[in-house]
């Protein structure tokens, strides 16, 4: 199981400047998804997590300590 740390993926887009309706186009998925997901984490399918990470991320071991937080 993986554990989601939304703070910093709301840092991320920040640091990218990359909003809710920009990311959920670049997912391919309704607004509204993408804000119920940061809502309950544990309900992101893996293909929208590991799309989200690479979105997101600069390199695998952030992705790693941001979508797979201990």
């Amino acid at each position: 199981m993986y554990r989601v740390d939304i703070a910093k993926v709301r840092g991320k887009m920040g640091e990218k400047q990359i909003s809710i309706k920009k990311l959920s186009e670049q997912l391919d998925i309704d607004r509204n998804t993408l804000t119920g997901y940061l809502k309950k984490p544990e309900k992101i399918p893996y293909n929208v997590l590991s799309n989200m990470a690479t979105i997101l991320c600069d390199n695998s071991e952030e992705a790693r300590r941001i979508f797979f937080a201990d």
